[in-house]
């Protein structure tokens, strides 16, 4: 599953990357360095140019200027930055003491959010340097961060999220959903088995009245299913109590004092004719 997402997501990118290229290239008056535009921005962007990035800044460019559109969306210079993952761009900017993080309630991206599905912790971390504001809710579900991460399986960032952000596993979005609830949704095993270890209540339910496990023993996948019977409490081990057999070989001990001598009861006459007699062949014959 992770590999697919990651091929998909790689596509795309590679789609982007080629028709903006084309863009640029056929425009040359955009692609003067130094220049401070936004196509010089795009540029730096697309083929990692740390220097022309740089040259950008100096010359005034602006961050939260809008850069030419990408696959049909409008994103600004520092959005760009998440968009292709450039971490190294953002450490110069902090380095550099220039702000890059802005963040707006109820718009339905900005720059840390549009690095929640790369899934990349490097990037992530970078932004956590300049105190982004993790409890803000995006778009009309009302969903964080963590929720976010959940939908896209972006397991990399879970503890980051939770520890940094504080972000909880049980916050319900607008929409009553919460990160748990999404997480099995949509089938991502890595941040459900880290919100196992952290004693995360899977039986607890989100405000639509489901619950984690409930969502999960409903899906047909076998590691799935077989992270649902962890849950499940073992069986019980009933001892069989198997009654002691008698030892017929056991010699019985019979105590002196219980041994009683009955020959003194027998009369001489009274004892049968064989008993006297001696075996013809035997060795105390005649």
């Amino acid at each position: 599953m992770d590999n697919k997402r990651a091929l998909i997501s790689a596509a795309c990118l590679l789609g982007v990357v080629a028709v903006s290229t084309v863009w640029l290239l056929s425009n040359p008056k955009n692609a003067q360095n130094g220049s401070g535009s936004t196509d010089d921005a795009l540029l730096a962007l697309i083929k990692n140019d740390q220097k022309a990035f740089e040259a950008f800044i100096e010359a005034g460019g602006k961050l939260h200027d809008n850069l030419p559109a990408i696959d049909g969306q409008v994103y600004t210079v520092a959005q760009g930055m998440s968009y292709f993952e450039r971490a190294s761009f953002m450490k110069y900017l902090h380095n550099k003491k220039v702000p890059y993080v802005q963040q707006t309630e109820g718009k339905p991206f900005d720059v840390v959010s549009l690095s929640i599905g790369k899934n990349n912790p490097e990037l992530l971390s970078q932004m956590a340097l300049e105190n982004p504001k993790y409890q803000l809710a995006y778009g009309p579900k009302g969903w964080t961060l963590l929720h976010m991460a959940s939908a896209a399986c972006a397991h990399k960032l879970t503890a980051i999220l939770h520890e940094k952000g504080q972000l909880r596993w049980d916050a319900k979005a607008k929409d009553g959903s919460t990160p748990l609830t999404i997480a099995a949704e949509n089938d991502c095993l890595p941040m459900l088995s880290y919100w196992k270890e952290q004693k995360a209540d899977f039986n607890k339910k989100d405000g639509r009245g489901l619950t984690a496990l409930s969502i999960l023993k409903k899906k047909k996948d076998a590691a799935l299913m077989a992270f649902v019977t962890s849950f499940e409490a073992p069986a019980r081990t009933i001892a069989s109590v198997k009654a002691e057999e008698p030892n017929f070989y056991k010699k019985r001990v019979i105590p002196k004092d219980q041994i009683v001598d009955h020959s003194a009861l027998i009369e001489p006459d009274e004892r049968p004719l064989e008993a006297t007699e001696t075996a013809e062949y035997s060795e105390f014959a005649d």
